[in-house]
């Protein structure tokens, strides 16, 4: 600031850029004394000076503070909110507070005589939707002409994307005939979202016919509408037609991202083809299209159901040094493949270095340490992980108690397995159906007569 200053009197664009970078630092601290410097100096702030604020701190998840901020912005005499200050809170209050609140700050934005557009209506109709409002939004969008605004193409699509996620197909037919109605024609969104709920739905021959209607109209297809094809295909067990599709992919000028080569990989190793999906794998950097960390962790697992534990391990230092952290899944996974293989002492080593690295276990970390302390009757060692983990507050689940007390009575405890079931059982713990499961896992007769051996040896 001071450097800023030596060099003449900063105007309301030179503080404006310098809070815009204490704010994409993440200093807002030093952005809200830049504000306060600018009053001091004479320089009323603009209403760019309070969104940028506003922007940096929703993005934190501080709505409260950007909400007084918007109060603060109210009482300036020399600016008012914007379509734009409103707009950034209500994106905001919808992922915090939901759709009600949002709402009403369209109604206060309303009140002060601004006129939303379509990125202010089109954050509602999002929140309506990821409230599963469908019905409502629908509503909505036949509204907006009546408020002055004609539906846009991302109107449609946000709509169409929530109907058909619901498996509302007449609804959605409707929307698209309305929307060719209004004028508004598709695009490669909406051909998108159409294909992927038809592959989603076993409709893969309608799917390939849409795509070649989408051609014909002249537009591109991209790498977001090829996947559901390539993964229609892979999850019906023609690994042959996905792989002959990413070539007419390529072929029609669409690279294939790493979203399209990890469902191929992925494919390849189920179907027992580690090999060749290593071959694959081993290429990815050089046609420009470098794996991430679900490549890694689709490889790992691979290689080692393949028995190449060595090969795999290499894997988890080769992708840290080209920068790919591991996250939750790499350790669950290679906890999983170590447990398997009954190596659970590396496999709680593993565990502690998982924490270490900043991932805390999750419920199912734990049950995968679980099924391996119990398959190895390590039950006393089982219990101690149970400990641990409700007091690092995870709460354990059904699985979790139905995973101890099976490791319990096949350890050759079955009375005191039962015990612990009718047990979890009376606290809501486990479901009846469980309960009724674990009783033809060990029949009562088996129990009794474990119980009256265990008497006599008294």
């Amino acid at each position: 600031m001071q450097i800023l200053e030596q060099f003449g009197e900063p105007d309301v664009f030179a503080y404006n850029a310098l809070i815009s970078g204490f704010c994409k630092m993440n200093k807002i601290v030093e952005a809200n004394k830049v504000l306060n410097r600018m009053k001091s100096h004479g320089f009323p702030p603009d209403a760019v000076t309070y969104n940028i604020l506003i922007g940096s701190l929703c993005d934190r998840g501080k709505l409260g503070l950007a909400l007084k901020l918007l109060d603060q912005l109210k009482e300036e005499k020399n600016c008012k909110p914007t379509v734009i200050t409103y707009t950034i809170l209500i994106e905001a209050t919808i992922l915090e507070g939901g759709i009600h609140e949002a709402m009403k700050l369209l109604d206060e934005m309303l009140s002060t005589g601004l006129q939303p557009d379509m990125y202010t209506y089109n954050a509602i109709i999002r929140g309506m939707c990821r409230e599963k409002m469908t019905d409502q939004a629908y509503e909505f969008v036949r509204s907006l002409p009546s408020k002055g605004c004609k539906p846009d193409v991302i109107s449609y699509n946000i709509l169409l994307r929530a109907l058909l996620h619901k498996g509302k197909w007449s609804d959605g037919e409707k929307l698209v005939n309305e929307m060719f109605s209004a004028g508004c024609e598709p695009n490669v969104v909406t051909y998108s979202i159409l294909m992927s709920s038809l592959c989603r739905d076993g409709k893969l021959d309608e799917a390939i016919n849409l795509l070649k209607i989408m051609m014909d109209k002249g537009l591109t297809p991209d790498t977001f509408t090829y996947d559901p094809l390539i993964s229609a295909f892979c999850k019906g067990g023609r690994l042959d037609l996905a792989i002959k599709f990413l070539d007419y992919m390529i072929s029609n000028g669409c690279l294939p991202d790493i979203v399209n080569y990890n469902t191929i990989l992925s494919t390849m190793c189920k179907k027992g083809k580690a090999d060749e999906a290593m071959e694959v794998f081993e290429k990815l950097a050089e046609i420009g299209c470098p794996p991430d960390v679900s490549t890694y962790n689709t490889m790992m697992s691979a290689l080692w159901n393949n028995g190449e534990r060595a090969r795999a391990l290499i894997l988890v230092p080769e992708m840290i040094e080209k920068g790919i952290d591991p996250d939750e899944i790499t350790y669950n996974s290679l906890i999983s493949c170590l447990c398997r293989d009954g190596l659970v002492n590396e496999a709680l080593d593993l565990l502690v270095d998982m924490e270490g690295n900043g991932f805390p276990p999750t419920v199912i970390t734990y049950n995968i340490l679980l099924l391996g302390l119990c398959k190895a009757h390590r039950i006393d060692e089982a219990i101690e992980v149970l400990r641990e983990m409700v007091e690092k507050g995870r709460r354990p689940n059904e699985t979790t108690y139905i995973l101890l007390i099976e490791g319990i009575g096949f350890s050759g405890w079955r009375v005191q397995a039962m015990e612990v079931a009718n047990s979890l059982y009376q606290k809501n713990a486990i479901s009846k159906e469980s309960l009724q499961r674990l009783r033809k896992t060990f029949p009562i007769s088996d129990v009794y007569k474990d119980s009256t051996v265990s008497e006599t040896r008294k």
